[in-house]
C-alpha cells in the first residue's frame, strides 16, 4: 500500500481526518465520496456516503482497514483498490455486514484466522 492517509497518524482532530480523506477520493476521480469522523482515535471511524451508497471505515495506521457495507459493491471495492493502490485481502459477512478488509502485514495469518472463526461467505480478494 502507498497511501498517505492510511499511514498517517492525525491528530485527534475530526476535521483533519474528513478533510484529508475527502481531498485523498476526490483527487482521484471520485467527487460524490463524503466522509464524517466519528472516532478520531485509533483505530479510527468514519461513516462515508458515495452518491446513495453508505458505507463506513475502520483503520489502525499501517496495520488493517476495515470496509463495511449493508451488501457487496464491487465499485465501490474497486475505488477503494484504486485509492488505497493495493487490492483488499478478504470479503465476508458478520451480523448482516459485509466487511472488506485490507491487511499491511501477515495476510495469510490473518486469512487463516478469519477461516478458523468461520465467518460467513469468507472470499479471498487478493488473488493468493
Amino acid at each position: 500500500m502507498s497511501t498517505t492517509w492510511f499511514f498517517k497518524h492525525y491528530p485527534p482532530a475530526r476535521s483533519v481526518i474528513e478533510n484529508d480523506l475527502r481531498l485523498t477520493f476526490w483527487k482521484a476521480g471520485l467527487a460524490a465520496m463524503w466522509f464524517t469522523c466519528t472516532k478520531e482515535a485509533a483505530p479510527f471511524e468514519c461513516q462515508g456516503l458515495w452518491g446513495e451508497e453508505g458505507f463506513s471505515l475502520e483503520w489502525e495506521p499501517q496495520n488493517y482497514l476495515l470496509l463495511k457495507m449493508r451488501a457487496p459493491n464491487k465499485d465501490l471495492l474497486t475505488a477503494f483498490e484504486r485509492v488505497l493502490k493495493h487490492k483488499a485481502l478478504a470479503a465476508y459477512r458478520r451480523d448482516s455486514v459485509v466487511i472488506v478488509e485490507w491487511r499491511v502485514k501477515d495476510a495469510d495469518a490473518r486469512y487463516a484466522e478469519l477461516k478458523a472463526t468461520g465467518v460467513a461467505e469468507l472470499e479471498r480478494l487478493d488473488g493468493k
